[in-house]
């Protein structure tokens, strides 16, 4: 297998045209959970369950759960009763294993807010050949994100993975050209930490979607300093010398400045714009974010703690990822 991805930051086309065979309009499609560690899984079902649901919502039901978290997370293992108890009053059956819950399901949330376990807990879903949503964040480590990416090839079953904030009303119209040519941003997100993770996949990823989504491809560097309240900051500096700044707030919010004008950019429109994206990939095959930009991001992410360890210089991302599809090459036997 020829290493994925050689040429990421020349191409952002990986996945065109790659879609699975859609659903019938009027077939049900049976949805199951994995990791019940985050309030996700209950605005999810919800929505999907909801009697009222319309368009590809309405194809789609939540059916059954695998609850299991991340024993060395306090916040995981401290959910998962809480949530288990909660999912059962939307008619979702409990599962006690991954293999059991594939027996039930013509497709897949995963939710486990643990990156770390993704790839393992994915590969039999894509080997199964069943739809996959990933939560954020997709993985542990960029290393992980190229796995799981190398899996969606190897099983022909394409995925995606989101933050919300992606399908903010204003980021969307931005990132659809109503200022024209973005040349400079700033999103910002809070950005709690992980001790497991790295800095910013843990809650930091809402405020990077955002910046990717009204930016696009192309970050070439990032620098990472501090505020003068010290909240995290990481300058990136894209193709066409552009700029984008993720910045750690309190709060979700941005701007954008383009040819065309300025907007807002990167508010939090609440989970159901993400949910109907998923629906529609569930019943269509069709994703609706490029791995390559996923990617990006994860690369972003991982350049910023690589130039905190490096107090502040600059890292490209070129550099993080050739670092990381090294380690990935040497791993792919995981895969079967």
């Amino acid at each position: 297998m020829k290493p994925f991805l050689s040429t990421l930051f020349c191409s952002s086309l990986v996945f065109v045209g790659f879609t699975l065979s859609a659903f019938s309009q009027e077939a049900e499609i049976k949805v199951g959970i994995i990791g019940l560690d985050t309030g996700h899984v209950i605005a999810f079902t919800k929505t999907m369950n909801d009697p009222a649901a319309k368009g590809a919502l309405a194809n789609c039901k939540v059916v059954a759960a695998y609850p299991k978290g991340s024993p060395d997370i306090e916040s995981s293992v401290s959910r998962v009763p809480k949530y288990t108890e909660e999912i059962q009053a939307y008619g979702v059956e409990i599962v006690d294993s991954i293999p059991a819950l594939l027996e039930k399901v013509d497709a897949v949330l995963l939710e486990t807010n643990d990156g770390r376990p993704h790839l393992e807990q994915v590969v039999p879903v894509l080997k199964a050949g069943k739809r996959v949503f990933i939560d954020k964040p997709i993985a542990g480590s960029l290393t992980d994100a190229i796995l799981i990416f190398e899996a969606s090839k190897k099983y022909d079953v394409p995925l995606f993975s989101s933050s919300s904030l992606r399908y903010g009303p204003k980021s969307q119209q931005v990132r659809s050209g109503s200022i024209g040519t973005v040349t400079n941003a700033k999103t910002g997100s809070p950005a709690s930490l992980e001790k497991t993770h790295p800095d910013l996949f843990w809650y930091g990823i809402h405020g990077v979607e955002s910046l990717f989504t009204v930016m696009g491809t192309g970050c070439e560097s990032v620098v990472r300093s501090t505020t003068e309240e010290g909240m995290i900051q990481v300058t990136g500096t894209w193709k066409g010398n552009r700029t984008g700044i993720f910045e750690e707030r309190k709060g979700y919010g941005g701007t954008a400045t383009g040819s065309k004008g300025e907007s807002e950019v990167g508010a939090y429109p609440g989970y159901a714009p993400l949910v109907v994206e998923i629906a529609k990939y569930f019943v269509s095959g069709t994703i609706p974010v490029d791995p390559a930009e996923t990617l990006e991001i994860y690369a972003f992410m991982e350049a910023a703690d690589e130039s905190k360890r490096n107090s502040g210089a600059s890292v490209t991302l070129d550099s993080v990822f050739k670092k990381a599809q090294k380690a990935a090459q040497s791993r792919l036997g995981e895969l079967e």
